[in-house]
């Protein structure tokens, strides 16, 4: 048995990660903690910080002293040098017994890297542009609660501005997108293009993606190796942003080549904000450091 706090645990993610905790296929060797931002920490195995990134770089050094790892849910620690950035599908080898703090990736990331990662070992992928179609959930309880105003600028109405906007003109969404995407996939010379737009959808994420590969692209093999990817669904059924919420996969569709470059493939992905871009991927975390270095 080991104990698991959960911190934030009042915010849409921190519920979430709690009801994820009691499906986990380790539920009964989980004793789970939930606190409040203002509740004092105790000692814990594993703590899980369903917080902003405001929150957690106050708090994650304090729990270094309660917890033996610490998987911090905002983007304050993601690029983070020695912070493992992690998809458990993807790269959950980069945990080692000495590593105290992980943490999980950005919600429009993880349904873009899942369907890249396989496609890696076969070519070689030099540019990836994606343009997001995100949830209202994405910008959590407030964003929700404005968007049930009849008046809200989100209300049957597409904003192309996510997060805040830097000098160089792009928002602090975007470059997330192309940041972790780069330190996810291992490969630090991909050219990832990144635009992102709120759609009045109050859950999952859809992405456009065009992959560009040094290789011609076999689109014989090219299904069965986005196959490969546990995590990924493909199907030939086109799938939308309201149907897969509640699913814990990233969703393929409209996979095709280039009309003019066989370099080049295009295709739809979507996947659930809140369950596989956040409460899921930190509780298969969670699970995973229970495998490794926990369940002797």
């Amino acid at each position: 048995m080991i104990t698991i706090g959960v911190f934030g645990v009042r915010g849409i993610v921190g519920q979430l990660m709690l009801k994820q905790l009691e499906k986990s296929p380790y539920a009964k060797d989980y004793k789970v903690l939930g606190f409040g931002r203002q509740d004092k920490p105790q000692k814990v195995d594993i703590a899980i910080l369903c917080t902003d990134e405001t929150v957690s770089p106050q708090l994650a050094p304090e729990l270094k002293n309660y917890a033996k790892f610490v998987i911090d849910m905002s983007s304050y620690y993601r690029q983070k040098e020695g912070v493992p950035l992690v998809i458990p599908e993807i790269n959950a080898d980069t945990i080692t017994k000495d590593t105290w703090l992980i943490a999980s990736p950005n919600c429009t990331v993880t349904g873009l890297v899942l369907a890249l990662n396989p496609l890696k070992k076969y070519y070689t992928l030099e540019e990836v542009f994606s343009s997001s179609y995100q949830a209202i959930s994405g910008g959590g309880k407030k964003l929700l609660e404005e968007f049930e105003n009849p008046n809200s600028l989100y209300r049957a109405n597409c904003v192309p501005l996510i997060g805040s906007v830097k000098e160089n003109g792009f928002t602090s969404e975007e470059l997330k997108g192309i940041y972790e995407a780069k330190k996810i996939l291992g490969l630090p010379n991909l050219r990832v293009f990144s635009h992102t737009v709120r759609v009045p959808v109050k859950v999952s994420h859809g992405l456009t993606i065009t992959l560009r590969a040094k290789e011609e692209f076999n689109m014989q093999t090219l299904p069965d190796i986005l196959r490969s990817q546990k995590g990924v669904v493909l199907d030939g059924k086109v799938y939308t942003n309201k149907e897969v919420e509640g699913k814990g996969e990233a969703f393929i569709s409209r996979l095709r080549q280039d009309i003019e470059d066989k370099h080049v493939i295009h295709f739809w992905c979507v996947c659930d904000n809140l369950l596989k871009g956040a409460a899921l991927n930190g509780r298969q975390i969670a699970d995973y450091l229970f495998e490794e270095f926990f369940n002797d």
